[in-house]
């Protein structure tokens, strides 16, 4: 096996323990975490460990500094761009959320600011930034392979959302679909992480600003305005981006 192949697999099998830490993360830390009384501390602590774990195992494997990994997670792109995508996106679905939903009864700017803002941006970090980044760049894995997987575990972590198991395998699919589309924007995008982050922000902070649906499942109004999200941002990409993706 070549130095280039087997460097390929240990980056790999890399991410794949990281991926493994974010679906177990939760279950190990969160007993030594449960005097903590500030809300979602424990979770963003959690969350972080996710962090901490992906970007360490990619660094050992890759032999990447700190700032490597930062540029390859496309945290050091320019977000003017994907800030003006966006708000061709978001603004108009904001809009249609406030002239047809009501406001959530149990909206708070903490629930907003933890669960619209700070989760979606590390989840991006962890799942697209440093997974899939590391996959195409470092593992030399095509695209679609390589946002396949973390979104998967992407999904699975979102399963506790469901009440039953109908709903829960309903949250995975919805949740992993997510995934694939923040994956690909990402690559889309020339490796830039602030479009993912923007729409998985916007989307989120849609959910919990209108009752739009209790979980990521929503109703008929929900599903209808993620729809017509989705098929903006893959639109707006295509023609902001002419790139064919290898």
């Amino acid at each position: 096996m070549s130095w280039r192949n087997k460097n390929a697999l240990l980056v790999a099998g890399a991410v794949g323990l990281g991926l493994l830490w974010t679906t177990f993360s939760g279950p190990v830390l969160r007993p030594h975490l449960a005097g903590i009384q500030v809300p979602y501390l424990a979770s963003f602590l959690v969350n972080l460990s996710d962090v901490a774990v992906m970007a360490a195992l990619v660094m050992l494997a890759a032999r990447k500094g700190p700032l490597a990994l930062w540029k390859m997670a496309g945290l050091a792109a320019s977000p003017v761009k994907p800030l003006i995508w966006s708000a061709f996106i978001l603004v108009p679905a904001a809009v249609a959320a406030a002239l047809m939903a009501p406001v959530a009864s149990d909206l708070s700017a903490n629930t907003l600011l933890w669960q619209g803002g700070i989760f979606p941006v590390i989840e991006e970090v962890v799942y697209r930034g440093l997974a899939v980044g590391a996959l195409v760049m470092l593992a030399h894995w095509r695209w679609w392979a390589a946002c396949l997987a973390p979104a998967l575990m992407f999904g699975i972590v979102h399963m506790a959302q469901g009440e039953n198991p109908m709903d829960a395998a309903g949250i995975v699919a919805i949740t992993a679909l997510g995934g694939l589309l923040f994956g690909w924007l990402f690559v889309r995008w020339r490796f830039n992480l602030w479009p993912p982050i923007l729409l998985h922000v916007g989307l989120n902070s849609l959910w919990i600003v209108f009752a739009l649906g209790e979980t990521a499942l929503g109703g008929w109004l929900g599903n209808g305005l993620r729809l017509a999200v989705v098929v903006a941002a893959i639109v707006l990409s295509w023609k902001m981006i002419p790139r064919r993706i290898a």
